[in-house]
């Protein structure tokens, strides 16, 4: 911004005018007045020619920044819809995951079970097969017997 301070210009005192050489003009008061005002007005139009300038930077660098917050808000807006389809998949992934641990459990139960039927079956065919073999061994015993008789 351009210096604005303002001036007083003050009318020479009589020992001052004494000095200056008297054959210029003596400035009359109106002179003085009248510059006096010309200097604080164009120091004034100066002044508000810088505001005016500095308004207009100031608008402008205003509109930019408008447009800088529209571009945040829409990518905020694509981030919201992004993490909102994301968030929407995650639950439902979530509840698949839940669904698929409850039938895990299940299938690991019948399979303890199965398991438990399998040991009792063949303890079952275990002890069959050895009375099956001491019926054999009875029944051999019994042909030598038979043979010998």
């Amino acid at each position: 911004m351009a210096d604005t301070t303002l001036e007083i210009v003050e009318q020479p005192a009589a020992s001052e005018a004494s000095e200056e050489p008297a054959s210029e003009e003596p400035i009359k008061s109106d002179q003085i007045n009248g510059v006096m005002v010309l200097t604080l007005l164009d120091k004034i139009i100066g002044a508000v020619d810088q505001i005016q300038l500095t308004q207009s930077q100031l608008e402008e660098r205003q509109q930019e920044m408008d447009g800088v917050v529209a571009s945040i808000q829409g990518e905020l807006a694509k981030l919201t819809k992004a993490h909102t389809t994301t968030s929407n998949t995650v639950n439902k992934m979530l509840e698949k995951v839940r669904k698929v641990s409850v039938n895990v459990k299940t299938v690991r139960q019948n399979l303890e079970k199965q398991g438990g039927q399998i040991k009792k079956l063949e303890s079952n065919e275990a002890e069959l097969l050895k009375r099956r073999n001491f019926k054999v061994m009875i029944y051999q015993l019994s042909l030598q017997l038979v043979n010998e008789a």
